[in-house]
């Protein structure tokens, strides 16, 4: 089984209209359904809420309860710890949000984290960090070379 993490702006990138990145974003949500159980999809906690907090920018309550509900369907939502904000704060990650988005993945043992931010992640954690159409490329030549 693949696990994947998955960092906030890759669901953002999905909902809101002018941001990059949509296609992307949807084809990681369809592999997790062409997969099944052999790629798992995952999101922090703190990615759900700040997911809702910039979604009511753009969405009523309403709309943006359902987009929650939808992104349970294929994500499963890591719980977080203080254990988590002491990882992150000796994390050599620029960005706190960040570090604590790399401890999730890294207690979880995702095999990649997916962001559209490679700046913050790169070289701050040993899980392999990639844009979801990195990954996807690297998904098509690893099914096309098999």
């Amino acid at each position: 089984m693949t696990k994947i993490f998955l960092d906030t702006n890759i669901i953002l990138d999905l909902y809101i209209p002018e941001r990059e990145g949509k296609s992307a974003a949807r084809s990681l949500l369809d592999l997790r359904e062409s997969f099944g159980n052999d790629i798992r999809l995952y999101l922090s906690f703190l990615s759900v809420a700040d997911i809702a907090y910039v979604l009511r920018k753009y969405y009523d309550k309403a709309r943006m309860k359902e987009i929650i509900r939808e992104l349970l369907h294929f994500c499963d939502v890591l719980s977080m710890s203080d254990i988590f904000i002491f990882d992150a704060l000796d994390s050599p990650c620029p960005d706190f949000e960040d570090a604590l988005q790399i401890s999730c993945a890294e207690i979880k043992e995702c095999d990649f984290l997916l962001t559209s931010n490679l700046r913050h992640f790169q070289g701050n954690t040993w899980i392999t960090v990639l844009t979801p159409a990195q990954f996807l490329e690297k998904l098509q030549k690893n099914t096309s070379s098999a």
